[in-house]
């Protein structure tokens, strides 16, 4: 409950959908009685005159003199938090202006290149069909020019024939005009001899099928037909929503942070011991499941190894195509498995041992990981695409045509990280695709595998020099927290348990755990 009466009138009103205080209309009277105010509710935090206090307050207890409550009004630290309030709702109310333009920009800039995605897919489309088309138009007039040039062979070896019969029939009309006995006799003979020729030839035309009916058909390849009868969609858009990035300024958030402040130990701190090593030669992917499973990736040997926590072999799946990269595990049952010749990516049951589902990538597929129903990986010459698992429609998310061949990715909160050994960097990105920052130093020689720790902290596998490069979640400061000595030889993937804060380095001659200590 506010002031008694209608106090606020006085000196509070409305401009433009404002409230407005206007001191010089501020009036010590109550403007139902016209009596001047003298008391102070506690209960209802309201002031009243005499009649306010016995008609609205008869029943109330506590009741003060307003006299003394206002003696420390200008000094109160009622007055001190509501300036206070009053400038964090400021900050806060500009912050979100902030925020909600610069997402409005990110908006317009996704929207383009959303749709310069799709006007390039529908040129690669196109590019292909006409491919296609002259193709099989080739074929055609191949096949077109085979038929009637066996077509006109056969036509005038028959009209040497009928020249040669016309030859026939005119001396057999001359033989019965002007020859004697034996000269018909003879001459018959000849032309009958040559007649049977003819008629062979008339005979051999019938059967090495040079009489058949010549037709030209065309057959359209039923995934072409497939396009217009089972495509019904160019793809789909949808809204993905995410944390809000703007943070807000109260005074109990400012004391919660004061009494509850931890920063995490900065990565000059960080310290990783040797925990024990896998015997399993050619892997280069890893991966953690939600039962504390280990999944690794035998590049050499064309097959997934699940192994229990204490590293025993669980299960061995040999995998329908050749030379796997890396793996990420869904749930505790499936797991997906990218390819890097066959350009795919399949979903697996590892309890089952079999494909559930497969995508296509657009080239050489090597890197990925799954967050919240999608999948992120990395595709040569193209960049990062993304691939939601509940309508199978790829894109790509960070447009980087010069990641290189045995590029890594990973997740971390709202990030993305992934290595390009060819031009030996790092980089951050949003989950929108936008870079946040690159990073590149002497340190990181051929940078394959990638993880986040708890902290964000990121790990590299720089397999150039056999060592783990730690950076901050800023990408600022690095330096080697593991080396050869440590067990770290020819390192592809990476992976963090972020239960148990073990990393685990898949070393392609064995498999490595670390811990903290």
């Amino acid at each position: 409950m506010g002031f008694c009466g209608t106090i606020h009138s006085s000196f509070i009103f409305m401009r433009d959908d404002l409230w407005i205080l206007d001191d010089s209309n501020i009036s010590p009277y109550c403007s139902l009685h016209d009596r001047k105010f003298q008391n102070y509710c506690p209960q209802h935090e309201s002031i009243g005159c005499p009649l306010c206090i016995q008609s609205n307050h008869a029943n109330c207890v506590g009741i003060l003199s307003l006299e003394n409550v206002i003696q420390t009004a200008k000094t109160s630290a009622l007055l001190e938090s509501l300036d206070q309030n009053l400038r964090d709702n400021k900050i806060n109310a500009e912050r979100i202006e902030k925020d909600r333009k610069h997402n409005l920009a990110e908006i317009k800039k996704q929207g383009q290149k959303f749709h310069d995605d799709i006007k390039q897919v529908r040129r690669q489309i196109n590019e292909h069909l006409d491919s296609l088309e002259q193709l099989l138009l080739k074929d055609l007039y191949a096949a077109e020019e085979k038929v009637i040039s066996q077509i006109e062979d056969l036509l005038e070896k028959l009209t040497k024939h009928t020249e040669l019969l016309a030859v026939l029939q005119s001396n057999m009309s001359a033989i019965k005009e002007y020859a004697s006995n034996l000269q018909a006799f003879l001459g018959s003979k000849m032309i009958e001899k040559e007649t049977k020729k003819h008629e062979l030839f008339m005979q051999s035309l019938f059967e090495d099928g040079s009489l058949q009916k010549v037709d030209l058909n065309y057959e359209i390849a039923d995934k072409i037909s497939d396009v217009l009868s089972t495509v019904t969609s160019f793809g789909s858009i949808y809204k993905e929503t995410s944390s809000p990035l703007v943070e807000m300024q109260t005074e109990k958030v400012k004391q919660a942070q004061i009494g509850s402040f931890h920063r995490a130990p900065p990565i000059n701190d960080l310290k990783m011991t040797f925990t024990g090593k896998l015997e399993f030669t050619g892997v280069t992917g890893c991966s953690f499941s939600s039962t504390e499973d280990t999944i690794l990736v035998d590049y050499a040997k064309r097959r997934l190894l699940v192994l229990n926590g204490d590293g025993t072999l669980k299960n061995d799946i040999l995998l329908s195509n050749q030379y796997p990269v890396d793996v990420t595990c869904i749930d505790d049952k499936t797991v997906a498995v990218s390819f890097q010749y066959s350009n795919q990516i399949q979903i697996i049951n590892i309890l089952t041992k079999t494909i559930e589902k497969w995508i296509k990538a657009t080239n050489y597929c090597y890197g990925i990981c799954y967050i919240d129903g999608h999948l992120f990986y990395c595709v040569a010459c193209t960049g990062i695409q993304k691939v939601k698992l509940s309508d199978h429609c790829p894109y790509t998310l960070v447009k980087d045509d010069t990641l290189s061949n045995w590029s890594f990715v990973t997740t971390s909160k709202d990030k993305i990280f992934y290595t390009n050994n060819k031009y030996l960097t790092v980089t951050c990105c949003s989950f929108t695709g936008q870079k946040l920052w690159k990073y590149k130093d002497q340190s990181v020689h051929y940078p394959l595998g990638i993880a986040v720790d708890n902290e964000s902290n990121v790990y590299i596998a720089s397999k150039g020099n056999n060592s783990i490069i730690v950076l901050s979640s800023d990408g600022k400061p690095a330096r080697k927290l593991l080396v050869h000595d440590d067990g770290i030889c020819n390192p592809y993937g990476l992976a963090f348990n972020v239960t148990k804060e073990k990393l685990i380095v898949a070393n392609y001659d064995g498999p490595s755990l670390y811990g903290f200590y």
